[in-house]
């Protein structure tokens, strides 16, 4: 039994945690693994290197890119762990099976599967088991809306492959375009072969972007996958590697922008001097490496062979 000479102290002491307990905010609560949230409902999935946009709102989920059906398996347990809104739309990025595999797991709850038209024509001809063919395509744009909130899906012509979305979250005014701008900083391409990128419209696809960009007010750049990177510290010396962040400023899409366009130009330099071989390759002694050389990934001996499939474009239009 409690004294009477107790009872205050204890009291007291239980007034005084109420007290802090009122006062203090409350401790959010955990994201599920392999979780980042970028804004307002707006989180990334991550799995291995990749990174896959989606959105959680008061009537359901909107996800993006599956990868794969044991990715998807952890993609759709992620979501559980944030909502228990139905899972209603699944969007594919472009036709590349390492991004799109897996989505049984989510339409087998019913979900839609949502591509470019041109993703579309890609998957009849060259169908995968692994790959669930869309049920909704479109053209040029598209728009998923749920709980006030919208994916906004524009084509804006060949990039990377036939048919890449360009995504677009709002109203948290972030912008997501796959394997062509990642965070943090403008790069050399993953692939230096880059046999998937489109030159004849790759000029205008960036404009076009960079267009969208200021018409829906963007503010950041989301990021498709984690690469490790070197950051500075106080002494001006390289520490790391470290994680990519998952946004970066939308000034990222006008430099990535500048990086092609230093391509462009300099294989017609090239060509205009003379030097590229019969081979199409541009002879790299004759490259002013000045323009490449701030951007991430720079390597010198890679600049010929990117740009190789610019010649191809220059001379014979492929």
């Amino acid at each position: 039994m409690m004294n009477s000479s107790s009872m205050p102290r204890t009291l007291a002491g239980l007034a005084v945690a109420w007290l802090l307990n009122a006062c203090s905010p409350a401790t959010p609560p955990s994201l599920p693994a392999h979780t980042e949230q970028i804004g307002d409902g707006v989180y990334l999935f991550q799995s291995g290197g990749h990174r896959s946009l989606f959105l959680v709102t008061a009537e359901g989920v909107i996800v993006t890119d599956p990868l794969n059906a044991a990715a998807a398996r952890e993609y759709r347990a992620a979501i559980a762990e944030l909502t228990d809104q139905p899972v209603k739309y699944v969007v594919y990025s472009h036709y590349h099976w390492d991004r799109v595999a897996g989505a049984e797991v989510f339409t087998g709850e019913g979900a839609q599967v949502v591509a470019q038209e041109g993703c579309v024509e890609r998957f009849v001809d060259n169908p995968n088991p692994a790959v669930v063919m869309p049920v909704i395509s479109f053209s040029d744009e598209y728009q998923l809306s749920l709980g006030g909130q919208s994916l906004n899906l524009y084509y804006l012509g060949p990039s990377h492959g036939d048919c890449l979305t360009v995504f677009v979250a709002q109203p948290s005014g972030l912008m997501q375009i796959v394997d062509l701008v990642e965070p943090p900083r403008a790069s050399f391409p993953a692939d230096r072969n880059v046999p998937y990128v489109r030159p004849h419209n790759l000029r205008q696809f960036f404009a076009a972007a960079l267009e969208r960009a200021t018409a829906e007010g963007i503010t950041a750049v989301v990021a498709s996958h984690v690469r490790p990177v070197a950051e500075g510290n106080n002494d001006g010396d390289k520490v790391g590697p470290l994680q990519s962040p998952p946004t970066a400023p939308v000034a990222i899409m006008a430099e990535q922008a500048r990086f092609w366009n230093e391509i462009y130009s300099a294989v017609e330099t090239a060509r205009n001097e003379g030097n590229v071989g019969i081979d199409s390759f541009v002879k790299l002694k004759t490259i002013d490496t000045a323009p490449f050389e701030p951007f991430d990934g720079y390597r010198k001996e890679d600049l010929p062979i990117i740009m190789r499939r610019f010649v191809g474009f220059y001379d014979m239009g492929r």
